[in-house]
């Protein structure tokens, strides 16, 4: 390929061809793989973040956790204030005995007492109080799934110094109509390539890349293949450093710079057409505290040089192929790192399937507007914003971490939870995860719906 050619390819598929990506270019897209340009689809690919965090450094004081719980309060309390099921809402601080109330407050801490009966403390802006969930209320069993720290409107009556509680009711999302684009396009969930370990599936995600291509699978998922626009990497690109005990002797690759070059060479045969989108997880190299960064330019410089590559934050809201016809399909990304927490820690988790049902997580989750809605789930920093909220109710959420793929929907938004490439390992075992190796979920953004690829 020449200089010429480089920059009709750059110029074709939407990227501004400075020196750089014509170079990257030149020296990473070998004469023989060269991409293929598709023109069935009427509108290129487009990626718009919709949310940047802010990183500015600092040093965090006692006040700045205080602000950042305030903060969280405060959305929710707007949430639920309106809510036609919350009427007659007051502060902790009001509550008067003898009185039928509603209060806004946080879960401060649970204990079952022998009886099965539920004693909480609860807090707002104003003050604490012990509150009791009776074990013949029928609330009872939607106690099996509280969280410490979240906000919740409870509805019942004042004692002396108590508050007993006789309905609870969530944030929760409003149902969702998924939007849908005009031109037959897909999205990959590809998340936990793992490059490095000697467990990654090198020749598996091969087999996608090509499939990517239009090389491999029959001529009906060939053509599926031309038309996978966007390739969604949430996190786990590499299998890391240091990341747990003894990790070097469960790899090939042990420095970090040549994990990413080598996932860059694989990257690199992915078609120009392409947006491969790429945000971190816990084994990437980059701050564990949430919300991440982009992937340290550092130690990924090479993935920077693919052209066709977009870096985002963890967790990202983004919206995907905008157009004149259509105001694009809005995508929440999140590694998914407070997974491993609450399904430890809530019952009707475990219950529900654990690991096997990360659309379980899922529902959780969006039913608290929130990531990871107790403090300590994941290492989060109490920034000016809490970038863990879920804000505005996305068309579909994506995650990967626990390496289960699974689809489903809740009140509209589609579920979307990617396999991994990376071979079941000692610690997996020990733990009785069952991953989902090769398994990539497909999104058809004309219909909305989402089905599983196997690469074997």
């Amino acid at each position: 390929m020449d200089k010429g050619e480089a920059i009709q390819r750059l110029i074709e598929s939407g990227v501004m061809p400075t020196s750089e990506a014509i170079k990257s270019i030149l020296e990473s897209v070998p004469l023989e793989s060269k991409p293929e340009l598709s023109a069935e689809v009427e509108s290129l690919p487009s990626v718009e973040l919709i949310q940047m965090p802010d990183f500015q450094p600092k040093k965090y004081e006692v006040k700045d956790f205080v602000a950042y719980f305030r903060v969280r309060y405060e959305f929710f309390k707007n949430l639920l204030v309106n809510r036609p099921e919350l009427t007659n809402t007051t502060s902790i601080a009001r509550l008067q005995q003898g009185e039928k109330t509603t209060i806004i407050a946080y879960i401060h801490s649970m204990k079952k007492l022998p009886t099965g009966t539920l004693k909480l403390t609860l807090e707002d802006l104003t003050g604490k109080i012990s509150a009791i969930i009776s074990i013949k209320n029928i609330q009872t069993l939607k106690a099996t799934h509280l969280a410490h720290d979240e906000v919740l409107g409870f509805k019942g009556s004042v004692g002396k110094d108590i508050f007993f509680i006789d309905e609870i009711i969530w944030p929760d999302i409003q149902h969702k109509q998924i939007t849908k684009t005009p031109d037959e396009v897909y999205v990959a969930c590809a998340p936990d390539l793992h490059v490095g370990s000697k467990m990654f599936l090198e020749k598996e995600f091969c087999k996608f890349v090509k499939w990517l291509r239009g090389e491999y699978g029959n001529l009906k998922q060939r053509e599926i293949g031309k038309k996978t626009k966007y390739i969604i990497i949430c996190g786990d690109i590499v299998d890391g450093v240091g990341v747990y005990p003894n990790q070097d002797r469960e790899q090939n690759i042990k420095d970090i710079y040549q994990q990413y070059e080598t996932a860059a060479k694989l990257l690199s045969q992915i078609p120009l057409d392409r947006k491969v989108i790429i945000s971190p997880g816990n084994h990437d190299a980059v701050r564990i505290c949430e919300p991440q960064p982009l992937l340290y330019k550092d130690f990924a410089e090479a993935l920077y040089k693919l052209p066709n590559v977009i870096m985002l934050p963890n967790p990202s809201y983004i919206r995907l192929h905008k157009s004149e016809k259509c105001k694009g399909v809005e995508i929440l990304v999140y590694h998914g790192y407070s997974f491993d927490y609450f399904i430890d820690s809530i019952e009707s988790l475990r219950l529900a399937g654990g690991y096997d049902a990360a659309d379980k997580v899922w529902e959780f989750l969006l039913k608290r507007r929130h990531l990871a809605p107790t403090y300590g789930a994941t290492l989060a920093l109490p920034t000016e914003q809490d970038y863990l909220l879920i804000k505005q109710v996305p068309d579909i959420v994506m995650s990967g971490h626990i390496h289960k793929a699974k689809i489903g929907k809740y009140r509209g938004v589609l579920i979307v939870s990617g396999g991994c490439w990376q071979a079941t390992t000692t610690f997996q075992q020990r733990m009785g995860h069952n991953p989902d190796p090769k398994v990539v979920p497909l999104i058809n953004l004309k219909t909305g719906k989402a089905k599983m690829f196997r690469f074997r």
